[in-house]
């Protein structure tokens, strides 16, 4: 997601954090498409991301319009993290090449 010229350096705090979440749960995706292991404890929700964007206080339409379009595409990313467990959860051999957190 391409970083909006209007924004506030808080507001590009949360871009780049958006980022990392973005690529960590791609990391864990390619991984299995390619039949490695998945850490299953970096596919998780990051609560702490979806309140720190909603708790963003917006000083202009701009960061307004901007907020919004990081929340939404945070919360397709938490779509494919909730997809993406319930599969290795009910697939057998899916799961058998998921990592624990112990490992």
């Amino acid at each position: 997601m391409p970083m909006p010229a209007i924004a506030s350096d808080r507001l590009v705090d949360l871009h780049n954090d958006l980022t990392h979440y973005d690529t960590v749960v791609s990391k864990e995706v390619r991984e299995f498409l390619r039949g490695g292991a998945v850490n299953r404890s970096r596919l998780v929700v990051d609560q702490e991301l979806e309140e720190s964007l909603r708790l963003f206080k917006a000083e202009s339409q701009a960061e307004v319009e901007c907020r919004r379009d990081l929340l939404r595409y945070k919360r397709r990313i938490d779509d494919i993290v909730r997809e993406f467990s319930r599969l290795l959860d009910e697939r057998p051999a899916a799961a058998a090449r998921v990592t624990s957190i112990s490992q």
